[in-house]
């Protein structure tokens, strides 16, 4: 597969209706590769944490309390959700206080992140970014580990390609002006 083609084909997958299995040496792989790509002074201003299979359910056994308190039903629905899938990658991102690097560090990220899912796709696996209003809770923060100097950007779900995407329109036209 060509970049082009990755590009092209990629596609958010949010089916997460059957037990599904993915290569962890393939991500792992993808993981390092991804790094590969130059960014904003090779700043790297990111850490993952992988969720393995088994221990997805784990996660969300220790985040639904604080993500869902008292409500036992969303708090199940997560976890059937979540158990489902390959498994997950926490994606975290060191902030800066100096406002020039820190917005360095958000497109160094964002690059490093695109060129994860065009790796892991091309490797076969299905991604899709989530970013629920929860990973903002400083006690879902703390179950997961992420220090104050950092940001929770969200959750990559790891998924199969089970089949086709279809491809959504581009609202991008006529990106090009001229000066």
């Amino acid at each position: 597969m060509d970049l082009q083609q990755a590009i092209a084909e990629r596609r958010s997958v949010k089916k997460f209706k059957r037990d599904m299995h993915i290569d962890d040496k393939a991500l792992y792989e993808a993981i390092e590769k991804a790094a590969d790509a130059p960014n904003h002074g090779m700043r790297e201003p990111w850490r993952l944490v992988h969720v393995s299979k088994d221990r997805l359910g784990d996660m969300s056994e220790d985040i639904s309390k604080f993500a869902f308190p008292n409500e036992l039903d969303k708090q199940q629905s997560h976890y059937d959700a979540v158990t489902k899938l390959g498994g997950m990658l926490l994606l975290i991102m060191k902030t800066d206080p100096r406002q020039k690097q820190n917005r360095e560090n958000y497109f160094a990220f964002g690059a490093y992140a695109q060129n994860l899912m065009l790796l892991l796709y091309e490797a076969g696996i299905g991604t899709c970014w989530k970013s629920p209003m929860y990973i903002f809770d400083p006690k879902v923060r703390k179950v997961l580990g992420v220090k104050n100097d950092e940001i929770l950007a969200g959750f990559l779900y790891l998924t199969d390609l089970e089949e086709e995407m279809p491809k959504a329109p581009r609202k991008n036209k006529n990106l090009i002006t001229e000066y």
